[in-house]
């Protein structure tokens, strides 16, 4: 795994929550990257390495659980959050079975999002340390 940098891909279709979303983690000092499509999430991913994708799960042109399965064939070691403010209507150990880190629910507060977000990036780091060891031992 390697990722440049601690940006965030965030997937939403509609505007306001997306912008919300967007201006929260700016000022928690993240870049971040939107995306109001699965269609043009999948690009992204398919030009920049983000390692933290918070997506929703209900999308008009693919619904989330797929999105999820397609980024992680484009990047395995992406972390990504489900985001719904149907959330109940989706079991938590299928969310896991699909490939998702975590989930939250709309609307988010914001120290959950927070603690959300430092956790994944404590795993990336993590992630990155031990191949950082196993490398300098080849």
């Amino acid at each position: 795994m390697n990722f440049p940098s601690n940006k965030i891909l965030i997937v939403e279709d509609e505007k306001l929550p997306r912008n919300v979303l967007q201006k929260i983690l700016i000022k928690l000092g993240y870049p971040v990257e939107s995306a109001e499509s699965a269609e043009k999430a999948l690009k992204i991913l398919e030009s920049e390495k983000i390692p933290l994708v918070i997506t929703d799960l209900i999308l008009p042109d693919m619904d989330g659980n797929e999105l999820c399965k397609r980024i992680k064939k484009i990047n395995s070691e992406s972390v990504i959050y489900a985001l719904s403010g149907q959330i109940a209507a989706f079991e938590p150990a299928k969310l896991e079975e699909i490939g998702f880190d975590g989930y939250m629910c709309k609307p988010v507060k914001i120290y959950v999002l927070k603690r959300a977000i430092e956790g994944a990036f404590d795993r990336i780091d993590k992630k990155r340390e031990r191949q950082s060891v196993l490398l300098s031992k080849a």
